[in-house]
């Protein structure tokens, strides 16, 4: 039972000290990036992409916050631009259906690679999972809402 409990421990926090290298510098770097020249082209980059799924250019940042760093602290920039930018509940349910599936792509994949999984299946599959499940999300609650005015 020791034998069991010590590797437990030592597991444990092998695991904790490899998220904390990882989690800790990207959301360090995340502070000092936000409000620069270059998060603010990244920003307009990822609206391009992002409005294929039928989400508007107020909805980029904290989509791209999520998706990159996830729902903690995604959720919190979320809240704080819906207000903000006076963002419908059109682009609030299509920004939290794609993000739902995608969030914290790096900060998750960095740590799942790093126990052994494959980038393939951690980021490909999510992603194309993720826009499928928006797309065909957004068009149908595009259809019902036509419906319900029609």
């Amino acid at each position: 039972m020791p034998h069991l409990l010590t590797t437990f421990l030592n597991g444990s926090l092998d695991l904790l000290a490899r998220v904390f290298v990882i989690v800790i510098p990207i959301m360090v770097v995340l502070e000092m990036w936000e409000g620069t020249r270059a998060f603010k082209a990244v920003v307009r980059g990822w609206s391009k992409l992002v409005g294929r799924l039928g989400m508007d250019e107020t909805t980029a940042a904290p989509t791209l916050v999520g998706f990159t760093f996830g729902l903690a602290y995604g959720g919190g920039v979320i809240v704080r631009d819906t207000k903000r930018h006076n963002i419908g509940r059109r682009q609030v349910f299509l920004m939290s259906v794609f993000l739902c599936m995608v969030h914290a792509i790096f900060e998750d994949s960095l740590v799942f690679i790093a126990l052994g999984a494959s980038v393939l299946w951690v980021v490909g599959f999510r992603l194309l999972w993720a826009l499928v499940v928006t797309a065909a999300l957004g068009a149908a609650a595009t259809a019902l809402a036509r419906r319900r005015r029609g």
